[in-house]
């Protein structure tokens, strides 16, 4: 009988040892706006990252290249009015901590614009494996720039359902990359939203932060972001490049949304969504361009 007991008490407490409740995750997210079937404006992004089991405060180190581009990349001289070629290589640090109504974020990113991000050598060996046209333009890129960036975040909860919940949010970053403010909200349906509170934005590459699931065992949810933000400033618009590019004023009102699904178990996951962001110079000639992200993690 006793060992009767031993057995069954085993088997219940099993699953305690097979799900735990936090979890390191390493993920591989990659952006490129050829599932939306065009090849313009923030084209393309690739971004490795390893989060930590989080604790009271979790932390991860990103790793991550992107790249913007004119709407005709097969021209070999830039066109009036249009963005230059830029390129982006970066490595940020981020610290984060959760609770079931309130999350806060903030980051410190070091890189580089220019040809040392290797952009140019990165889509051509993309556009070859796809059979995508070569990109002609890159000798007119953003030049070379040391840059460094401050961000902060923060999300609150307003309302929660047994299975669906609506928050708002306000981020703010500042340096020489992309400074600006924004303000937004957010509604998810799924499971154990709870335990992932604060997980989701509008950030390229960060649609779903898989480190903020970390204190879930295995869940899934839908959601969509609004946001509204102030840019002050733009590098890949207005840094130095070569005099054959038209100087461009940015838009300073901007908008962007997102939409999309996240999945995950005790070890693996994965999340896949779509970003449309409003025009961000005052000559684009269309008033939005849009990106699919796909994101495979691992969680140990």
């Amino acid at each position: 009988m006793l060992t009767r007991r031993l057995i069954g008490a085993a088997i219940i407490a099993a699953p305690m040892f097979t799900f735990p409740v936090h979890a390191a995750t390493v993920s591989l997210s990659i952006d490129n706006d050829g599932v939306i079937g065009t090849d313009r404006e923030y084209t393309s992004g690739l971004f490795l990252r390893w989060s930590s089991d989080p604790g009271l405060i979790g932390y991860s180190i990103e790793i991550g290249q992107q790249m913007w581009t004119p709407s005709d990349i097969e021209l070999t001289e830039p066109l009036p009015n249009e963005r230059a070629y830029a390129g982006f290589l970066y490595t940020q640090a981020r610290l984060y901590q959760q609770t079931d109504t309130f999350a806060l974020k903030g980051g410190l990113l070091l890189g580089t614009v220019g040809p040392n991000s290797g952009a140019e050598t990165g889509q051509s060996i993309v556009h070859t494996v796809v059979g995508s046209p070569d990109p002609q333009g890159w000798d007119y890129q953003i030049y070379d720039e040391f840059i460094y960036q401050l961000s902060g975040e923060a999300h609150q909860l307003i309302a929660r359902s047994p299975v669906g919940e609506f928050s708002v949010f306000g981020r703010g970053q500042g340096g020489n990359f992309q400074s600006e403010v924004a303000a937004g909200g957010t509604y998810r349906l799924g499971i154990d939203l709870g335990n992932t509170f604060g997980s989701t934005s509008v950030i390229a590459g960060n649609t779903v932060d898989t480190g903020m699931l970390s204190n879930s065992a295995a869940g899934m949810f839908f959601f969509t972001t609004l946001e509204a933000r102030y840019r002050f400033d733009d590098v890949t618009i207005e840094g130095d490049k070569p005099a054959e590019n038209s100087d461009l004023t940015i838009e300073n009102i901007q908008g962007a949304a997102s939409a999309g699904f996240t999945w995950y178990s005790n070890n693996w996951g994965a999340t896949a969504s779509a970003t449309v962001q409003s025009k961000q110079y005052e000559t684009a000639k269309r008033n939005h361009h849009a990106y699919g992200t796909f994101t495979l993690f691992y969680r140990y």
